[in-house]
């Protein structure tokens, strides 16, 4: 899986957090996926419960490194 396959068109919902880490979760293709994005990665941002995709993109390349999608 490609990561303009995970961003384009989707959404990314809040999930929980733990330990300086918001879990979202971003659904392809059928399945949903949950991965962690690192508080101290977003600095000064604003945490919503949803989001676009793609400002997430830095956590979806990790997460297809470690797990492969």
């Amino acid at each position: 899986m490609k990561i303009k396959d995970i961003v384009k068109n989707n959404v990314a919902r809040f999930s929980f957090y733990r330990a300086g880490h918001a879990f979202y979760e971003v659904e392809v293709e059928g399945t949903k996926y949950k991965f962690p994005v690192s508080l101290e990665d977003l600095g000064t941002a604003t945490l919503l419960a949803e989001h676009k995709a793609i400002p997430l993109m830095r956590s979806f390349e990790r997460l297809l490194r470690t797990r492969r999608l």
